[in-house]
């Protein structure tokens, strides 16, 4: 059983179990909270070239994507991180590296592990 609600306080409900939409853009957008020269576009969610699910695409919202509350990944996190600090030609913009968040976590884990061996070595202690 499905069914719409449409209510006084300008808010429209759908009540189903599953809501199948056949489309590749789902929009969100407010006049009010646009910030002025924005992006023309408000695609929150989009079915991509890639077969992905893109959030924010293009980057319409300049605002960014905010997540409050906890965050549960499965799988591994890639994280794209632009060098901005490097020297630039005029013109150019800033390198990006691609990194596996697992990756540079088991790295950064390792380092500990071996600034702690020589702290105890140097304290006398190993």
């Amino acid at each position: 059983m499905s069914d719409i609600v449409f209510d006084a306080s300008e808010q429209v409900t759908v009540l189903c179990n599953n809501l199948n939409v056949q489309g590749h853009d789902f929009v969100l957008d407010s006049a009010e909270r646009r910030r002025a020269n924005g992006p023309r576009l408000r695609r929150a969610l989009v079915h991509d070239q890639a077969d992905g699910l893109t959030l924010n695409f293009g980057g319409d919202y300049p605002g960014g994507v905010t997540i409050n509350g906890l965050l549960n990944v499965t799988g591994d996190l890639q994280c794209k991180i632009a060098h901005s600090d490097a020297i630039l030609v005029t013109g150019q913009h800033p390198p990006t590296e691609t990194v596996m968040l697992a990756d540079v976590i088991k790295s950064l884990r390792g380092e500990i592990a071996q600034l702690r061996a020589r702290v105890t070595t140097l304290e006398g202690g190993g």
